[in-house]
């Protein structure tokens, strides 16, 4: 005699799994969403500091203080290495076909793009020497 689940127990688990999906899924997502925002403020920070750093190896060596551009990279281009000139590390581009999320876009000579879904950007300028957050008030915020 062969034993086996019924359809009943089959549909009570089933049942259970999907009930506890539901709620599971949106703390799923809100930690990935999470993880990105810190992520963000970490290079944020780095940069930063780099342009600091910068600008007071500026002063020691008596040159200019304006920063023209943070690297060399080619915008909108994927696979560049970003913000070169005042990080000792690089940042790995992407470009605005392939828009993979938790990447830097290099939208323009100052102005860079970091896509944090798919659907939700926040734009960041070299201006006045400072690399400035230029989006929406409650995400500029958050960042800060």
């Amino acid at each position: 005699m062969y034993k086996a689940f019924s359809l009943l127990e089959l549909l009570i688990v089933i049942a259970t799994i999907s009930i506890i999906l539901t709620f599971a899924m949106p703390k799923f997502s809100n930690i990935s969403n999470t993880s990105k925002v810190t992520e963000l403020k970490s290079n944020l920070a780095l940069i930063r500091n780099g342009i600091n750093k910068f600008k007071t190896n500026q002063i020691l060596l008596a040159q200019s203080l304006d920063i023209t551009s943070l690297d060399s990279a080619i915008v909108d281009k994927n696979n560049e290495s970003l913000f070169a000139k005042v990080i000792d590390f690089s940042i790995i581009s992407t470009s605005s076909s392939e828009n993979e999320i938790g990447k830097w876009i290099k939208t323009s000579q100052s102005s860079y793009e970091y896509l944090l879904s798919s659907s939700k950007k926040v734009l960041f300028f070299l201006e006045d020497n400072n690399f400035k957050c230029k989006s929406g008030f409650e995400i500029c915020k958050e960042l800060e």
